[in-house]
């Protein structure tokens, strides 16, 4: 923060207020937490194929055929949640940019109303600054979506390869069982990283996890049913 302030002292543009440099600067140089983001994106990708694992098994799919379904699940799941990831970080940090300019021109204005003297406009420097924070903010986003999507990705994996190393008769289970166990581990590192109980953030992951297979594998018999063992 020392190390900031010291940076704007000398790049604040004339008549540019000193408070709104310092909001946009930190909006555009917020990297966040990128541990956040690997465990964020983790998660979402074992919820993405943690349900189509436990339908197709309660539907008696083959592993290919799971396999096959939850490699799609797995791709429409790191495409969500790197658009998703992008467009809420540009969107929330652009109109805190957007809202940090205009103030710092309301706040020239009245300045200048004050001092009779002709209105200011912004120069190219300040709006060659401002369109350069503009440009960080998607980049950070850019950089946050495709570490979401690359962990999600790399997770849904994870769970889909017992599906094709291992037997038919208990590769499920053994998908369903390493899904738990991964949940519970990064709750309690999120549970930890938030300053919370680590054991409480694991069960909730993993409560959590349990409902999504209950209500997966309850769809699954279903379908069976209805469906697949239809005359």
């Amino acid at each position: 923060m020392l190390k900031l302030s010291i940076l704007l002292r000398y790049l604040r543009p004339p008549g540019l207020s000193v408070m709104a440099i310092q909001t946009t600067e930190l909006i555009a140089l917020d990297t966040g937490s990128l541990m956040a983001e690997l465990v964020f994106g983790s998660i979402d990708g074992i919820f993405s194929v943690l349900g189509i694992i436990a339908a197709g098994g309660a539907a008696a799919l083959t592993n290919l055929q799971i396999f096959t379904t939850g490699m799609g699940g797995a791709a429409a799941g790191a495409l969500s949640v790197f658009a998703a990831t992008y467009l809420s970080e540009t969107t929330e940090k652009k109109t805190r940019l957007l809202n940090a300019w205009e103030n710092s021109k309301n706040l020239r204005a009245r300045k200048s109303s004050n001092g009779n003297s002709q209105k200011r406009v912004p120069t190219k420097k300040e709006h060659a600054m401002f369109h350069s924070l503009l440009s960080k903010v998607h980049r950070r986003a850019l950089l946050s979506g495709l570490v979401t999507s690359g962990t999600s990705s790399i997770a849904s994996l994870a769970l889909l390869l017992p599906l094709v190393l291992i037997a038919q008769s208990y590769s499920v289970s053994v998908s369903i069982l390493l899904g738990i166990t991964l949940l519970s581990f990064l709750g309690a590192f999120r549970g930890a990283s938030l300053k919370q109980s680590a054991a409480k953030s694991a069960i909730k992951m993993v409560v959590l996890g349990v409902v999504i297979i209950v209500a997966s594998r309850i769809l699954g018999n279903y379908v069976e049913t209805v469906f697949l063992n239809h005359p």
